[in-house]
């Protein structure tokens, strides 16, 4: 009885599983075909209208396309030639073409900020190639202000400067001029405006050297004249006494035969 029953039971499941049959709408099948892969066909489009004498017969077309009469008509695939996704997708490369130009542009610009920058920064104005090869070695003397002030000086001379507060005014003149040169050197400018400053000082340096120079000459004969009229001898065996305010008459009537200071 059992095995029966058993026999029953499976032979039931089997008829309403035999039962279950396929379903193939073609228009199902190219309404899928349109939308995934295939092209936005409006010949394909089920069911048809057949039409007699223009004037579509067929009910169920009717029933399905009467009211929706533009779907056919508009492609509304995704990825067609005017589909979202595609404008999406043109969108998105021309903001890719639009962000690689400007990123180039601001490369472009961040190398031309630092063209600029070495350009007229202090930081390396010491690498310009007319420093090098001129303004460094003129400009030798304000490195060291001083210490080639005296070069083949005698020591009495070099003692009648300091005492007249020639060399005082030579210091002061060469740190103004040696300051002015290292603002020149670290300040922010334009190439040119840093190299008129050079010319300017170096000028200034020239006539300060220069003046330094004729004092020398002139307290060399100072002194020399000094000397000689200590040592000459005058009538009676006795010597000429030298006073301190004779330098002054000395160097005017120097500066009367070879004229004044430049």
């Amino acid at each position: 009885m059992k095995t029966v029953l058993f026999i029953l039971i499976c032979f039931v499941l089997s008829w309403k599983v035999s039962a279950q049959m396929t379903i193939h709408d073609r228009a199902i099948v190219a309404q899928q075909k349109r939308m995934v892969y295939k092209e936005w066909d409006s010949n394909k489009f089920y069911p048809k209208p057949n039409r007699i004498l223009g004037v579509p017969t067929n009910l169920l077309w009717y029933m399905t396309w009467a009211l929706h009469p533009n779907y056919p008509k508009t492609d509304r695939r995704p990825l067609s030639p005017q589909g979202e996704q595609t404008q999406r997708l043109a969108l998105a490369a021309a903001m890719s073409i639009s962000s690689d130009y400007y990123k180039k542009e601001a490369d472009s610009i961040q190398l031309a900020s630092a063209k600029e920058l070495a350009r007229i920064s202090g930081a390396f104005s010491e690498a310009d190639p007319m420093y090098l090869l001129y303004y460094k070695k003129e400009f030798k003397p304000l490195e060291n202000p001083g210490e080639e002030a005296f070069d083949d000086v005698p020591e009495a001379v070099q003692a009648y400067l300091q005492e007249t507060g020639a060399f005082a005014w030579y210091q002061t003149e060469m740190a103004r001029l040696a300051q002015r040169y290292q603002l020149a050197k670290k300040l922010d400018m334009e190439r040119g405006q840093r190299i008129l400053m050079y010319h300017r000082i170096l000028q200034e340096m020239r006539q300060c050297l220069s003046k330094w120079q004729y004092q020398i000459h002139l307290s060399q004969q100072v002194v020399e004249f000094r000397s000689f009229k200590r040592d000459a001898p005058m009538e009676g065996g006795s010597y000429a006494s030298w006073k301190e305010t004779d330098d002054q008459e000395v160097i005017e009537r120097i500066i009367k035969n070879r004229g004044a200071i430049q």
